[in-house]
């Protein structure tokens, strides 16, 4: 397994320490024993400061959102985060397929650099805004 992940779980376990029992026994025994085994043990993460303050690393911000979507939030949540979790993905499904035709696209062959990198700062905002929601969702959490 790549370091990244195994760090990211290293955080998780980290964060599930510093969870109230209530919210921990609605993680699955296997999930919770998974991120126990698959962390990182050298790797020490300072989760001491509030999350807001903390540096997390994209891989842990994406655990704890699926972790909140699949086992903390209420069904009509996990309904309507799963609807904009298709949403976005779809869109950024639409804005690849876009890159793709003005990339291979015969009559834009002559045009310069300028418009392609254009295009890769609005595919780099649009994933920032898909990390920001879970982002928000996590500090909700622990709000």
């Amino acid at each position: 397994m790549k370091e990244e992940y195994r760090q990211a779980f290293t955080e998780v376990y980290e964060i599930f320490k510093l969870m109230p029992q209530e919210l921990l026994d609605k993680i699955p025994e296997n999930f919770y024993q998974m991120i126990e085994e698959e962390r990182d043990t050298l790797y020490k993460p300072n989760i001491k400061e509030p999350i807001e303050n903390q540096t997390l690393k994209n891989e842990t911000v994406i655990i704890l959102g699926l972790i909140y979507r699949d086992f903390l939030c209420s069904p009509e949540e996990r309904k309507e985060l799963k609807e904009k979790d298709a949403k976005d993905i779809q869109e950024v499904k639409e804005l690849m397929q876009n890159e793709s035709r003005k990339k291979y696209n015969p009559d834009d062959i002559f045009e310069g650099k300028q418009k392609k990198k254009k295009t890769k700062e609005n595919s780099m905002v649009t994933q920032e805004k898909w990390y920001q929601k879970i982002f928000n969702i996590i500090k909700s959490i622990f709000s």
